[in-house]
């Protein structure tokens, strides 16, 4: 029983947190309702960011996210997330956030609108990805902890993403977001870092 405690005193062993308590924990990093309002504000006043919006919701990019989705080795770890009450779109749209769609460097059509870049610029300073990141990687490092367990999966379905990344709708759905000045590349190269997917 003193081996129990110390090992509880020290913060070795098995970690009591759940999945979901784990992810709000990471989500209080990214303020979703002063995101929202950011973005809300910028999809109705700049008809650039309205664009990349609209294609947001079209068939290309609903047909990118089904890719994705039913890759077989996703199935199985969207079903383990569902049991823990965290929806696995939830999950990738975090890991997305954590590491951004940096935008790259593009003209801006009007002087007067606020562009993309802009925009993501705007949402960054209410967010803290450093912050995520570092709570991400404790949560890795602990013993028992279901969001390690998580990213172990993730790391594992390695080849469901290689797969989706390289389906000819989900090349379509890319070379869209780049032409709109999305850094799409930028984000799967930190995401492949982040996976260990190098």
């Amino acid at each position: 029983m003193k081996l129990f405690l110390l090992l509880v005193v020290l913060g070795v062993g098995m970690s009591s947190a759940t999945l979901r308590s784990e992810v709000d924990q990471l989500l209080a990093f990214y303020p979703m309702e002063e995101v929202r309002e950011i973005y809300d504000w910028w999809i109705t006043h700049d008809a650039e960011v309205g664009e990349i919006y609209a294609f947001m919701q079209s068939n290309y990019a609903n047909d990118a996210w089904s890719v994705l989705v039913t890759q077989p080795e996703l199935q199985g770890v969207g079903a383990w997330t569902e049991a823990r009450g965290v929806n696995l779109r939830d999950y990738l749209d975090f890991v997305a956030a954590m590491f951004g769609w940096t935008p790259l460097p593009r003209a801006v059509r009007n002087g007067k609108a606020r562009s993309w870049a802009s925009m993501m610029e705007e949402i960054r300073s209410v967010t803290d990805t450093p912050g995520a990141l570092a709570l991400a990687n404790e949560f890795i490092a602990t013993p028992g902890s279901e969001f390690a367990e998580l990213y172990r999966m993730t790391q594992d379905a390695r080849p469901a993403f290689t797969r989706t990344m390289n389906d000819p709708e989900v090349q379509r759905w890319a070379a869209q977001l780049r032409a709109f000045g999305v850094d799409i590349d930028g984000t799967v190269a930190r995401l492949q870092s982040f996976f260990g997917w190098n």
